[in-house]
């Protein structure tokens, strides 16, 4: 008996580490493919996809036809996002560096307002690959749903934010899954997370829907 779970915990570990080492490698050839800057986007975005069926308990996920599929299909949306993002992104760093320089009162109200801005920046760039392959939305509504959830649940993006950096430095630590499974690795605990925060909001929806119905039925 325990030599079977032993077995059966090597063989899902041998599964768990091929699966993120092929979703690694469709990564990096579709970054490539698109020559880095247009590869980007819509190669994580395919990866996000994956994640996201994972999350939900699918399996036997057909990887490189799914990864192909998603990876096309969101070529023009997630590049489109990307290019939104690196402009804010852009002027935000100018704009700090620019107030980094003056004195007095109105350089601490302007560094604290960047501050916030930035956070907001890197909150909305932890949540809005999984409300990208989560709603098919357009450009201006994916972005700002991805900054209400982020600001809707505090709780979880701080918890989201922990998760990463916790995962950033095991990579660190074992520098040799990265090449292997470390992108890979690195968007599904972001999925998952994002996903569950998704399920609490559907619930919290759910309940309010149920909630307006008694009351009007009560009527």
């Amino acid at each position: 008996m325990e030599m079977n779970r032993l077995f059966t915990g090597i063989y899902n570990l041998c599964k768990w580490i091929t699966y993120f080492f092929w979703l690694n490698l469709f990564w990096v050839g579709g970054t490539l493919l698109g020559g880095i800057v247009l590869g980007f986007m819509p190669s994580t975005t395919a990866v996000f996809a994956i994640a996201q069926r994972t999350a939900a308990g699918e399996e036997d996920i057909p990887l490189f036809k799914t990864f192909v599929r998603e990876y096309r299909q969101s070529f023009l949306r997630s590049n489109g996002v990307g290019g939104i993002l690196f402009v804010i992104s852009a002027i935000w760093y100018i704009d700090f560096m620019f107030v980094r320089q003056w004195e007095g009162a109105f350089h601490s109200v302007m560094h604290v307002a960047l501050i916030v801005i930035g956070l907001s920046i890197g909150m909305l760039m932890m949540y809005v690959f999984p409300v990208l392959v989560h709603d098919q939305m357009s450009i201006k509504k994916t972005l700002k749903k991805a900054l209400f959830i982020g600001f809707l649940h505090p709780a979880n993006m701080v918890f989201l934010f922990v998760s990463l950096l916790s995962t950033y430095y095991f990579l660190i630590y074992l520098p040799g899954l990265i090449p292997l499974v470390g992108i890979s690795f690195f968007i599904h605990v972001n999925m998952w997370i994002a996903y569950k925060g998704f399920e609490r909001i559907h619930e919290m929806h759910g309940k309010h829907q149920r909630k307006q119905a008694d009351t009007q039925a009560s009527v």
